[in-house]
Parts: C-alpha cells; structure tokens; sequence
C-alpha cells in the first residue's frame, strides 16, 4: 500500500524507517517533501504514534499528516526579506566608508587648481575630479538601495536622476550591451521619493541586462505625455492626465506567458537560482502606485520586454531639486568650528575655509567640540560636525550645542541618509538642522556655509 501511494523510492524508504522507530520507540515525528497528484511539490509534517492494547503488544499506529507547504515557503519568504535588511544594512555601511574616503579628494581638487599651472598636471586633476565624481554617483546608487522605501515626496527633476542612472549603466553593465537615451529636454517636474525611484528603474535596468546574456540594446527614455480618455483605457490602471513616462526597453529574452501571470508577486523570478530573489518587480510595482503612477508592459518571448511608467506631473511652478542656488561668497574672518573623527576630511574642510576668508578651530570629536565650544561660544558663527563620531555624535553635540547656546547655527555633514530622506533608518534621529551628504564638492559646502551664515539663527530646541 505504501508502494503505491509514494513512489518514489526514497520516500517509500524514509516512511518505512519512520515505521520501524515507531515500533522501537513508539513515536516519531518530521516532515518530509511529496509530489500531490498532479505533481506538484508539497511538504508535509507527519506525526506517527503506536498504539498499544491492554497487555501492552503493538495493535496499531496512528498517523497525522499536516500540509505545511504554505508554511514553509512563508518562513523562506522571511528569510530572503532578514538577508535583504542585512545586505542594506552593509551597503550602508561601506557606502558610509567609501565617502569619507572620496570626500578629501574632491575638496582637494579646487585646492589644487590653484596651485598647478602646467596642463598636463591639469589634465590629471580632471581625471581625477571626474573619477572621484563617477565613483560618488555609484555610492549614491548603492544608498538609493539601502534606503528602502523611507523618505518624503519632493519635486524632483528626472534628468538628474535619470543621468545618475545611466552613468552607472555605463559604469557596471557588460560592454556588449549598449545604452541608447532618449531623454527630453523638458520634462515637467514630478513630486516624488528620489530614492525610491533611484530603486525603480535601477530594478528594470538590472532586469534588462539579465535578459541580455548575450548583449543586446538597452533604451531609457522619458518623455512628457499627456492621456486622453481613449489611451488611458487601454492602460491596466491608467487615468486621463498629464504625465511624464520613462520608458526600460530591452532586446532581451521576453517573459513566458507562465511568469506573466505572476510575475507582479513578491518572490516570483525569471532567474536562476541564486540570481534573483523575486522582490524586483513587486517592489517596482508598489513604488509606482503610492506616486499615483502606473505600468504598463509589453513583452514577446525572445523579442525582448518594453515597461513604460507613468507618474504624474507636479501642478506646481516651484523650481525642481537639483537646480543650484547662487554661488558661494567669500568669508569675511567668521570663526566656524570644524569637527570631525577623520583627520584627512577634518584637515580638508579646514583648509578650504581658511583660503576662502573663514577662521578656523578643529576638534576630533564631540566632546573636544564643545570644550572649545564653551572656550569660544561667543565668537563662533558656525559649526560644521561630521554625523557618526565616538565621544558624542553630531545628534547629541549639536543637542549639548543648543543647551549652550540656543541660537547655534550648525551643519551636520555625512556619508549616511539625510533625516528627511529615510527617517526610520537614519543614525541622525530626529535631527532637523542643516545636512549635507558626503562626498560633497568644495563649493557645495562653501555655498552651504554662506547660506547658514546668511540665515536668521536656528531657533532653540523643544524639549
């Protein structure tokens, strides 16, 4: 009977010693992986139990099977999600890393400039500058990932973001895959999570070029649009609107009609084993619908795939992030305080203030920031504090800071996410001040120093 109804050899072979412990034992308890009859995997658990009569000899066994296959595949759901937060946690951290490692050699080149004359020093200084800032882009990316799904809507710009997107194509994807861009000029404005769309259309691009194991064409574009009610109805989820649509198309393998199903459910893959985890799409598809946006998708098996998102314009005429303020002025001998655990950034920024007319004092970390706080509290115009630092941070130093002395302008700069940005995951808590993100340009620190010297005194702290 048992022959029958498992065929299979070696389960036949597991139950049959399962019999003989329970005829040893008198229980015996695991789980075991079954086909259902139309040959579809199943796990099941199976409690056996032998039941004795009154004088104590074996009469029976009695035997539970549960299904527990949704279970199991929950429970490896939840593993995949904890090795994801891990990865974003380490992605983190070594983009922390690596910003404080590029920061000097941004603030440097300005530096330089100054001083070199001969063109091919020059020359070397441009390469130097463009590499360092190729490589800042890709820490971006590797934030954008670790970041999640935190942060607030902002009017965003998609040509910067979409130029940061395609600077890393270029930078990682394989030389037989080439890149065409067909970006418009002027594209309306959108409110959006950068980083959450940093997210999207990395997925689609990764997407792309795993379907492209042997090369092919990648398109982005993206273009202003504008749905009537006709094209909108042929839109799974489309509205009528005014919408700015990007476009991944690919000449990759296409989706099979089986995946096309689901392929909108978290944890379904077109990939091997070990080359994907299913969260891409799902992941893509949720971003698009909390910006009111939709998808829509259109594949031909070895044709390759086209997924065009729609996110509406922003109703606003306020200038898009990303475009810059006036540029920096020179200082006029205001003290700043300069704080920060890394000798080469600290000595960098001092440095730089100092050419630019500013007088500067240095501290390694918090609690030397406000002894000589304390020292010079009167003169001080500014404090500029690295986030994470040992002997008090730049959260709690600037906290000491506004105890002290409640109208303290201060400028907490760091390779980690701003609060606004992901502020369940962000070291900088409830932090609310001026922030700037490593590795920054000289002038962006000089531009944000005369802004905050500018600027009326933070109020003081509630609480």
């Amino acid at each position: 009977m048992t022959d029958e109804l498992f065929p299979e050899e070696a389960v036949t072979a597991r139950l049959r010693t399962a019999r003989d412990i329970t005829r040893a034992q008198g229980e015996w308890h695991g789980t075991m992986h079954l086909k259902d009859r139309l040959g579809k995997p199943r796990v099941v658990e199976i409690r056996r139990t032998l039941i004795r009569d009154e004088s104590g000899r074996a009469k029976a066994h009695l035997s539970i099977t549960s299904d527990i296959t949704e279970q199991k595949r929950l429970e490896e759901q939840l593993v995949r999600v904890q090795r994801l937060e891990n990865i974003g946690l380490l992605a983190a951290g070594i983009a922390h890393d690596l910003s404080n490692m590029l920061a000097p050699m941004l603030m440097a080149v300005p530096l330089l400039r100054e001083t070199v004359t001969d063109p091919a020093a020059v020359r070397m200084l441009d390469i130097l500058e463009r590499s360092t800032e190729r490589s800042s882009a890709l820490i971006r990316q590797i934030l954008a990932f670790s970041q999640g799904a935190g942060g607030e809507a902002q009017l965003v710009q998609l040509r910067h973001l979409l130029r940061d997107i395609s600077l890393f194509m270029g930078e990682t994807f394989p030389k037989n895959i080439k890149v065409e861009e067909q970006i418009a000029s002027d594209l309306w404005p959108i409110k959006a999570n950068p980083s959450q769309l940093h997210q999207v259309l990395l997925n689609l691009c990764v997407n792309a070029r795993d379907a492209m194991g042997t090369g092919g064409k990648l398109y982005l574009r993206a273009q202003n649009c504008v749905l009537g009610s006709a094209d909108a109805a042929a839109i799974e989820g489309g509205r009528a609107g005014s919408f700015v649509m990007l476009q991944v198309e690919d000449t990759g393998t296409g989706i099979s009609p089986e995946v096309l199903a689901r392929m909108w459910e978290p944890f379904v893959t077109t990939k091997r084993t070990g080359k994907g985890t299913g969260l891409g799409l799902s992941t893509v598809r949720g971003v698009i619908k909390n910006h009111d946006g939709f998808i829509q998708l259109d594949t031909t098996q070895g044709q390759g795939s086209s997924f065009r998102i729609y996110l509406p314009a922003a109703e606003t005429t306020a200038a898009p992030s990303g475009i810059s303020s006036s540029s920096a002025r020179r200082g006029n001998g205001e003290l700043i305080l300069v704080v920060d655990d890394e000798a080469p950034i600290r000595d960098m920024i001092s440095n730089m203030l100092t050419r630019h007319g500013y007088r500067v004092l240095v501290a390694a970390d918090g609690a030397e920031a406000t002894a000589f706080y304390a020292k010079h509290a009167t003169e001080i115009r500014l404090v500029i504090s690295d986030l994470n630092m040992p002997n008090l941070d730049g959260v709690m130093l600037s906290r000491v800071l506004k105890r002290m002395s409640p109208n303290v302008r201060m400028l907490v700069v760091s390779g980690l996410p701003a609060p606004g940005e992901n502020p369940s995951g962000s070291p900088a808590g409830e932090y609310t001040g001026a922030y700037l993100r490593k590795p920054f340009k000289a002038q962006e620190l000089l531009r944000k120093t005369a802004e905050l010297l500018q600027s009326p005194a933070e109020p003081p702290a509630v609480g």
